[in-house]
């Protein structure tokens, strides 16, 4: 590999995850504006890298690799950690700081980092991605993610009633896993879409109405609105993007970090209710069609 493509600056990885692989790319930028021009990634979902202008190498997660060439060619084999899980409390220890600029401190790099994902789609690809004129994605649950945490759950009654206030107005498609709660009204695609496939109907969607989760970091990719029920697991300022409508429930336990434990019923969920969101999804799509301006985060 190393003689047909060069000596790589940083070998990236992380896991299985689609949403940490994705940030992957973030990161991947960065590392290039500060002047490494071959990185390469381990993972094995290479459409997330596809036609990534500055990742150079996309290998599998399991790829063997010589500690000898890389010591020799002083190469950074690096998995850009943000938090630890405490599997006796089934908790995430609290980033201090928003997840992007931990793993920025993995790779040692400073200074203002753009909070925006990159997946590049091919115009034919985009053009698949247009199913209506007035379509907004909606993803209801985490059960198809690495790791569900059912602190991150909203409720699909909760998401059905959003559909039927403003389903005579747009056209609802629902994305996610095949065993996510169906919901009515909208084109059911829950499990029949690829990654790239995805990112194409968010490209040509209004609107994204979800948890956090990949599918946030996906529609932040192809500048795609979104409305984001936070919760009370973690704070927007932890892992979000500001651009997006993040409706978050600032109660006395949160941000918390938990998975699925929960000693106060979900209150930072049960609190939101259907008329919010539907109050933020009005809020979005009074704004489709203007840019949406990227954050930028100051590592020190």
């Amino acid at each position: 590999m190393f003689c047909k493509n060069g000596v790589p600056s940083h070998i990236l990885y992380f896991g299985d995850s689609l949403g940490d692989n994705l940030l992957l790319t973030t990161l991947s930028k960065a590392l290039y504006e500060r002047g490494y021009q071959n990185i390469w990634i381990k993972c094995d979902h290479p459409d997330l890298f596809k036609n990534n202008p500055v990742v150079k190498l996309v290998i599998p997660f399991n790829t063997l690799l010589s500690s000898y060439l890389l010591k020799l060619g002083n190469v950074k084999l690096v998995r850009p950690a943000y938090t630890t899980y405490q599997p006796e409390e089934d908790r995430d220890l609290i980033p201090e700081k928003h997840i992007l600029l931990k793993m920025a401190d993995w790779l040692d790099i400073k200074g203002t980092i753009e909070n925006k994902p990159v997946l590049d789609l091919e115009v034919a690809e985009t053009a698949k991605g247009l199913i209506y004129d007035k379509q907004i994605v909606i993803v209801t649950s985490t059960v198809s993610a690495l790791i569900p945490m059912k602190n991150k759950e909203w409720f699909a009654g909760r998401y059905q009633q959003i559909v039927d206030k403003y389903a005579n107005q747009y056209q609802f498609i629902q994305l996610g896993s095949k065993y996510d709660a169906p919901l009515t009204n909208v084109l059911d695609l829950r499990g029949k879409t690829t990654i790239r496939e995805s990112a194409a109907i968010l490209k040509n969607a209004r609107l994204l109405i979800t948890h956090v989760g990949f599918m946030m970091h996906l529609a932040r990719a192809v500048d795609c609105r979104a409305v984001i029920i936070y919760g009370g697991r973690e704070s927007p300022d932890q892992s979000g993007y500001s651009v997006f409508r993040n409706i978050y429930s600032e109660v006395a336990c949160s941000p918390c970090w938990f998975h699925n434990k929960c000693e106060h019923d979900r209150k930072c969920l049960t609190r939101i209710t259907s008329s919010d969101a539907e109050h933020a999804v009005l809020e979005q799509l009074q704004l489709y069609g203007t840019p949406l301006t990227t954050d930028l985060l100051i590592n020190i």
